[in-house]
């Protein structure tokens, strides 16, 4: 499986199924349609493969409407795809969806083949309002280009010197979603997470002049825009990458075909393919490792909650049923949990001898270690003396002790809010 959030829409669509509620609360309407398709094909990882596929189907459907709608009579038809379609489509499925929607949106409100403007204008309110429903990022992603379109590409540089200074007059709140990060330069990071591919798109993007010059006008708003994304106004890897991808693909709206096209569109597909065969790990998690320890941790009778990295948790709670937290457990989480239970860890980085030789006073920290190949069973108590020694001795392994691997960071806030309110 490709994608490192797919096994959480199975699991909101099992949810879906078995209780008519989803596991966490949700507006966008997508986990219904792997419901929906679970409940014709049956709940398997092969369904969820199916649902990316379909995806990927509907992004592309989308793509080639609104390239439609934007055609005039001098326009040639550009059959060439974006790689966006397919990176979307199965990594982040929910945020394709909407953004078929916005597609469609920008086009009837851009078309000229539609002449009668009201037509134009309800369509593309009615679209913008479906892609919001789906995924609230997108549905602001188009009303903030909507209006950066309305604003004279003039003031462009005053815009960009605005936008380099601002991410250092803002608070930033690491409990919150919307995190300023200014050690993270975007285009670096976005690199260090997928390839060259990005860059290769981004550029295009920002210094491409194939394009339809009847919609030059949109087309310099969205590069300005994917400019505008070298400067790290949001935390990268949550929020600015996805409006990244999301910016890459409605660029490709208004390419024109030709064979300078085709060869900018194939570079971008062999890029993104070989960064695929050569650093899969960027793509996905190595789910193949995870069936043995997710059985045992499933099978310990005493545990009332598993606390492993984020993608672990998801293909967990999918194949085995079991509540897992990617955090660490704050008071909501213990007070869910079944009395006389415990709550089990799953180490991973760490080598198990370097659990076994941890000792205080002659003491060995861990009072049970389950070697599982790449992950250690321990238990959380053991586990929350272990990481106070490494800050005594000032470790190397705190580093790993306290990353995305070891879930070290209590849920944020606004995670908090969702479950209590759905936003």
């Amino acid at each position: 499986m490709f994608g490192k959030d797919i096994y959480w829409y199975g699991v909101q669509a099992v949810s879906l199924l078995e209780t008519g509620e989803l596991h966490s609360p949700d507006r966008s309407p997508v986990f219904r349609i792997v419901a929906f398709l679970f409940s014709l094909l049956g709940v398997s990882e092969d369904n969820l493969f199916y649902f990316q596929l379909v995806t990927v189907v509907w992004l592309f459907f989308c793509l080639y409407l609104s390239r439609y709608f934007l055609k005039t009579p001098i326009d040639k038809w550009n059959f060439f795809p974006c790689a966006m379609v397919f990176v979307l489509g199965f990594l982040y499925p929910k945020q394709a969806w909407a953004l078929g929607f916005l597609l469609i949106s920008i086009s009837l409100f851009l078309s000229k083949s539609i002449s009668i403007p009201i037509v134009r204008w309800i369509g593309s309110v009615i679209f913008l309002f479906l892609a919001t429903w789906f995924h609230t990022m997108v549905g602001v992603l188009g009303v903030g280009i909507w209006f950066l379109f309305q604003l004279p590409r003039k003031y462009d540089l005053i815009f960009f010197l605005s936008a380099l200074i601002l991410p250092y007059f803002v608070k930033t709140e690491t409990n919150e979603r919307l995190v300023v990060d200014t050690k993270t330069f975007p285009i670096i990071a976005a690199f260090g997470m997928v390839g060259i591919g990005v860059l290769w798109d981004w550029v295009r993007l920002v210094f491409g002049k194939n394009i339809l010059l009847t919609y030059e006008s949109m087309y310099k708003t969205v590069s300005f825009f994917g400019l505008l994304l070298v400067v790290p106004i949001f935390h990268f890897a949550d929020i600015q990458f996805r409006i990244l991808i999301s910016v890459l693909l409605i660029g490709s709206l208004f390419t024109v075909s030709n064979r300078k096209e085709a060869f900018i569109t194939l570079m971008s597909f062999v890029l993104w393919v070989y960064t695929l065969v050569q650093y899969p790990h960027l793509f996905r998690y190595p789910y193949e490792t995870m069936w043995n320890p997710g059985e045992k941790a499933a099978s310990m009778t005493d545990n009332g909650l598993l606390v492993a990295h984020h993608g672990f948790c998801e293909y967990y709670h999918f194949q085995f049923r079991k509540d897992c937290l990617s955090w660490e457990p704050d008071e909501k989480a213990i007070r869910e949990m079944p009395s006389h239970t415990k709550i089990y860890r799953l180490v991973y980085g760490i080598r198990m001898e370097n659990l076994r030789a941890s000792k205080e006073n002659g003491v060995g920290i861990f009072s049970m270690i389950e070697p599982l190949g790449d992950y250690q069973l321990v238990l959380e108590d053991d586990w929350n003396h272990y990481i106070h020694w490494l800050e005594k001795k000032d470790s190397k392994l705190l580093s790993i002790a306290k990353s995305w691997k070891n879930p070290y960071r209590k849920r944020p806030s606004f995670i908090q809010r969702k479950q209590n309110y759905g936003i």
